[in-house]
């Protein structure tokens, strides 16, 4: 029979363990997804092959941050983004645009990546083939976040990080400094060929990136983007600024002009 002391200590201890689960338990609901979101944006894989990312939008204030799971077999990868479980509804922010990432336990090699939701097969963009930058702007660095402009505007000539095809993997990279407008660089493997300008866009005339004709398919105060193909990508680097003024077509090209295929 245990003794008085042990017995006091008996319900402490109890207690204490039923505590710790639940804080286990509250832990585990605030990382709980809510639902499959689906994988639908433009997808990296590392060099070694074994990380994918990802770019995913959500709103910090009020959700915990989505992320990137995946089931893995020896012949299959199925990936898919979980949204997260809602947080806060009392306060509203903007979306935000985050890059996401996830480790596989084995490299991905041979095996088929897919999408968990649909089953939908689809192609990464290999990070070992992305273009060594060059040249940048004065100022501009490369940033992990998505500005918030590329995921909003609608012209066939910029590339939407969100939308992703399934068969020409592609990769955009973001650039920014302050005050300045933002900067991406997209890649499409293989060359998939220049854009026509869109009906009303003021395009610029033809110009040259290391000997390959680039299209200035559009040419506004507030946004500039420049495509080509050199054979062996396709390109498009954009400069954005809703309020101030795009990068001049000259910066873009210097910048297009030091891109290099590894």
């Amino acid at each position: 029979m245990p003794s008085p002391g042990r017995r006091k200590a008996l319900p402490a201890v109890g207690a204490v363990v039923a505590l710790a689960a639940l804080s286990a338990v509250v832990r585990y609901a605030d990382r709980e997804p809510r639902a499959d979101a689906g994988l639908f944006s433009q997808v990296l894989l590392s060099a070694d092959g074994r990380t994918l990312t990802t770019p995913v939008m959500w709103a910090p204030c009020q959700e915990a941050e989505p992320r990137l799971f995946a089931r893995e077999t020896p012949q299959t990868v199925a990936a898919d983004l979980k949204t997260g479980r809602t947080v806060d509804q009392t306060h509203e922010c903007p979306s935000a645009g985050r890059l996401v990432s996830l480790t596989l336990h084995a490299s991905l090699g041979t095996r088929q990546l897919s999408e968990a939701n649909t089953g939908k097969p689809f192609v990464p963009f290999p990070a070992a083939r992305l273009a060594d930058v060059g040249y940048l702007p004065p100022g501009f660095t490369a940033i992990s976040d998505v500005p918030q402009v590329f995921g909003s505007v609608a012209g066939p000539w910029t590339p939407n990080p969100y939308n992703r095809s399934d068969t020409v993997p592609s990769w955009t990279r973001y650039y920014a400094t302050v005050g300045k407008p933002a900067l991406s660089i997209t890649q499409n493997l293989p060359a998939a060929g220049t854009h026509d300008p869109a009906p009303g866009t003021h395009a610029g005339p033809p110009m040259s990136v290391n000997g390959h004709i680039a299209s200035l398919v559009c040419d506004t105060d507030s946004e500039r983007a420049l495509t080509w193909s050199d054979g062996v990508s396709t390109f498009t680097v954009v400069s954005i600024d809703p309020h101030h003024a795009a990068l001049s077509p000259s910066e873009l090209l210097r910048v297009a002009n030091g891109l290099r295929n590894p």
